[in-house]
């Protein structure tokens, strides 16, 4: 699914940009609740195949850090690096800006929280539901956190990464829900839902309810447990669901939807059902993605990028913006951030990540063997 993955990172940089070739996808919200899916099949499928006995809630976890952080870190060191000679030599701090404005006036608890999520991604989503008091330095909860002038979350050096802290947070209970039996999957996608429909009701209907509250977003990780047990089912009792034609045929609708899904949405009004119709569609197309791509070595490789190139392109987009802006290529900075934030990724990929696969594959338990450089979201396996 490593090509699936990379249009997706793909799609939520052309979210932070501009278009690419005057084509949007499906939007930076859907995709990232596309990958809330595919990060629940992944680890349903490792859970169930390759982390089982004594200590694999241990191994689980530290592998999936071992996946996230060094990447994060690098990102976040190059970017503070960057915000800083920005800085001193042409006087504006790019990242550093607000804390450059507001040191003075924030409590040690403030500072002190923006230090800890920058760090360790926990709390980042939290961020969203929190407003910044200019009076008195301090933090306070909100339901719309664009009213807060400055908003908290510009002051996250990685401001992306708030989708890591929604998924570190199912990383520690996947082990305790994705084993469970159907009824209680079932159960728990349903009261994820019942959640979301109540927060609408009671009027919360915007950013950061529609997609930053962990909560509602429960039921998509675990949509993506329902793919897997639909492709374990069918490969256990030998089902011909997988043929050729069918594969196909699925994989052209998915692509030909992701690709046109903007002009789908303008041509429907009610743009909530359509999103949760196509996570329907979704979670039933991943086993037949996974099938067509297992053994594809170029797939997997491809998918290595996704990670990178989500959590670089803030950095990539922040720094060509001026330069773009200098030689009057404006129009063309989707096309550019996409391809320097791609190049940008091969470049973490084989300095970063490779290494780091090394150690995760040497710690990985050996039995029932799977495809681990493919076993990711934004390639988070």
């Amino acid at each position: 699914m490593g090509f699936l993955r990379l249009i997706l990172a793909i799609t939520v940089v052309i979210a932070h940009s501009q278009p690419l070739f005057g084509l949007s996808f499906t939007g930076g919200l859907v995709a990232v609740e596309v990958f809330f899916i595919i990060s629940g099949f992944y680890m349903s499928m490792i859970l169930d195949k390759k982390y089982t006995g004594k200590g694999s809630y241990t191994l689980f976890l530290s592998n999936r850090f071992l996946r996230l952080y060094p990447m994060f870190w690098v990102v976040l060191i190059l970017t503070v690096a960057a915000s800083i000679v920005s800085g001193v030599v042409f006087g504006e701090w790019f990242r550093l800006s607000l804390y450059v404005e507001y040191f003075d006036i924030m409590t040690i608890y403030t500072f002190l929280f923006q230090i800890f999520t920058n760090l360790a991604l926990f709390g980042q989503d939290v961020v969203m539901f929190l407003g910044f008091d200019q009076e008195t330095g301090e933090m306070y909860f909100t339901s719309d956190f664009k009213i807060s002038s400055p908003m908290l979350h510009n002051f996250l050096f990685v401001p992306q990464a708030w989708t890591l802290g929604l998924e570190v947070v199912f990383y520690l209970i996947a082990p305790f829900l994705v084993r469970r039996g159907n009824l209680f999957v079932v159960s728990t996608i349903a009261l994820s839902l019942l959640v979301r429909l109540t927060t609408h009701s009671l009027g919360y209907t915007d950013d950061p309810w529609t997609y930053r509250f962990f909560p509602s977003e429960l039921a998509l990780f675990l949509l993506g447990t329902l793919s897997y047990r639909l492709y374990s089912v069918c490969k256990i009792h030998e089902i011909r669901l997988f043929n050729f034609n069918l594969t196909i045929l699925v994989l052209l609708l998915l692509s030909s939807v992701i690709l046109l899904y903007e002009f789908i949405q303008d041509f429907y009004e009610v743009t909530f059902i359509i999103n949760w119709v196509f996570y329907g569609f979704v979670c039933l197309s991943i086993p037949f993605v996974f099938h067509f791509s297992k053994s594809s070595r170029i797939d997997s490789r491809v998918g290595e990028l996704s990670y990178p190139v989500y959590i670089s392109h803030i950095l990539v987009i922040g720094t060509i913006t001026p330069f773009l802006s200098w030689v009057g290529w404006q129009e063309y900075q989707g096309e550019w951030s996409v391809f320097l934030t791609v190049l940008a990724s091969y470049i973490l990929v084989r300095l970063v990540s490779d290494p780091i696969e090394k150690i995760r594959l040497a710690r990985a338990p050996q039995t029932h063997a799977l495809p681990l450089r493919s076993l990711n979201a934004f390639s988070k396996g």
